[in-house]
C-alpha cells in the first residue's frame, strides 16, 4: 500500500472557496474525511490480531477528531497531559458505549498533578489509570490513593531501552509490589514504550519485547491486564512479536500520529495506505531574487524537527530553507516562485508538535469547508485545578 499525500493543492484550494480571504495564516487545517479513513485503516490492521489499538491523543488534541475515533468504536486512549485527560473525560459524558472510556495518563504524575486530579472528579464513564515510573513512585501513588476520593488504575512503566522514563524489567519483578497495593489502586498491567525504535529496528524491538513478556509472565498477568507498547514507528514490530500476542494478557499498541499522518510517519503511511489529514496553510509575505518567505516559521510548524521540516504541495522546484520564529524562506527559480500573498499548502514533518501550537483548527470534509473548532488540549495549565494562584 502507499500513502496518499496530495501531489497538487488544487482540491485544498477549492475546499476553501468562499472563506479563503478571511483565513489568517499560518492556519492549521484538518481533513476529517482523511482522518476517518486513517482510523479505519488502523482498525482493520489490528482486526484479526490479538492486539487492541489504544491511540495516543497527543497528536490530535481536539474533540472533533476524537469523536471520529469514538464513532469508529475506539474506547481505549493514551494521553500525556492533564488538559488531554480532561478532554477525554468530557467526551466520556457523551459516550454511548456500555463500557467506560479506558484512559491511561501515560506520564509520571507529580504531587501537584495528583492534587489537580483530586480537585476535579472524573465522570463515571471514565476509567483512568496512571503510570508508576518506579517502585518509589509507586509508593507515592499508593500513599496518595489512600486519601483520594476516586479509584485509579496503575500501569508499571517499563524502560525497554528508550531511557526516558520507567524502570528496567528487573526493577519491577518483585511480586510484593502488587500485594502492597491498596484497594483504591488497581494494577492494570505493563507499559513499555519503544519510541526510540524506527521501522527498520525489528530485531532490537523484539529483544526488548522478550524481556517485557518475561516480566509479564513472572508477575502472573491475566486477561484483565494489558501490555501496552509501540507508537507509530514501531507498532508493526509489536504486532509481529508472537509471544506478545500469545500471552494471557491483552496486547495493546498505541500509535497516535497515524490518525493525521505526517512526513515522519511515511513507513506507517505506506503500510496502511494513510491519507494526509493535517496541513498548514501559509502565505507568501516577502519576495526577493530567487526567494520568497512564508509566514509559517518555527512557531507555526514542528519546531522540534531537523530538515526537511515539511513538504510544499505543488511546488516541486522549490527548496525549503531553515525556519526562524515567524519566517520560512523558500528558494527556487524566479519563474517558479509563488507570488506575494499567494496561499501555499504545507505537509508538516511532525503532526504532534505542529497541532499543539494552534488555538483553533479549520476543518474540511468531503472536499468542502466544514467549519472550525478549538484545539481543546493545546498547551499546559498553570495552576492546580480549583486554586486561583
Amino acid at each position: 500500500m502507499t500513502s496518499t499525500v496530495p501531489e497538487s493543492p488544487h482540491a485544498l484550494h477549492e475546499s476553501l472557496q468562499g472563506v479563503k480571504s478571511r483565513v489568517l495564516t499560518p492556519a492549521l487545517v484538518i481533513d476529517l474525511s482523511a482522518a476517518a479513513h486513517n482510523i479505519g485503516a488502523m482498525q482493520r490492521r489490528v482486526s484479526g490480531t490479538p492486539a487492541v489499538w489504544r491511540p495516543h491523543i497527543k497528536t490530535v488534541k481536539q474533540a472533533r477528531v476524537i469523536r471520529e475515533l469514538l464513532a469508529a468504536g475506539v474506547q481505549r486512549f493514551k494521553c500525556a497531559t492533564l488538559p488531554e485527560l480532561r478532554l477525554l473525560d468530557t467526551l466520556a459524558r457523551d459516550h454511548t458505549g456500555h463500557d467506560p472510556l479506558d484512559i491511561l495518563l501515560a506520564y509520571p504524575t507529580t504531587a501537584a498533578a495528583r492534587a489537580s486530579l483530586d480537585n476535579t472528579p472524573l465522570h463515571p464513564k471514565s476509567r483512568v489509570s496512571l503510570l508508576a515510573d518506579s517502585p518509589s513512585h509507586l509508593r507515592e501513588l499508593t500513599r496518595w490513593s489512600q486519601q483520594s476520593q476516586s479509584a485509579w488504575g496503575v500501569f508499571f512503566d517499563v524502560d525497554v531501552g528508550m531511557h526516558r522514563t520507567g524502570t528496567p524489567p528487573a526493577g519491577w519483578s518483585a511480586p510484593e509490589l502488587l500485594t502492597a497495593l491498596p484497594p483504591g489502586l488497581t494494577f492494570r498491567g505493563l507499559h513499555g514504550y519503544d519510541g526510540h525504535h524506527r521501522s527498520t529496528d525489528r530485531a532490537l524491538a523484539h529483544s526488548a519485547y522478550n524481556s517485557l513478556v518475561e516480566l509479564a509472565r513472572s508477575l502472573g498477568l491475566q486477561r484483565t491486564h494489558a501490555v501496552i507498547t509501540s507508537g507509530t514507528h514501531s507498532y508493526e514490530h509489536a504486532l509481529s512479536h508472537e509471544a506478545l500476542g500469545a500471552g494471557q494478557w491483552q496486547q495493546e499498541v498505541s500509535p497516535g500520529t497515524i490518525v493525521l499522518s505526517d512526513l515522519r510517519s511515511a513507513p506507517a503511511a505506506e503500510q496502511l495506505g494513510l491519507r494526509q489529514a493535517v496541513f498548514v496553510a501559509t502565505r507568501v509575505v516577502s519576495v526577493g531574487a530567487g526567494r520568497v518567505t512564508l509566514d509559517a516559521g518555527s512557531k507555526g510548524l514542528n519546531p522540534d524537527v531537523r530538515p526537511p521540516h515539511a513538504q510544499l504541495l505543488g511546488w516541486p522546484d522549490l527548496t525549503l530553507g531553515t525556519p526562524s520564529e515567524e519566517h520560512l524562506p523558500v528558494t527556487g527559480p524566479d519563474d517558479a516562485l509563488p507570488g506575494l500573498g499567494e496561499l501555499v499548502w504545507i505537509v508538516p514533518a511532525h503532526a504532534c508538535t505542529t497541532v499543539n501550537m494552534y488555538n483553533d483548527a479549520l476543518y474540511l470534509r468531503d472536499g468542502a469547508y466544514a467549519g472550525t473548532g478549538p484545539v481543546d488540549a493545546a498547551g499546559h495549565p498553570l495552576w492546580v485545578e480549583g486554586t486561583d494562584g
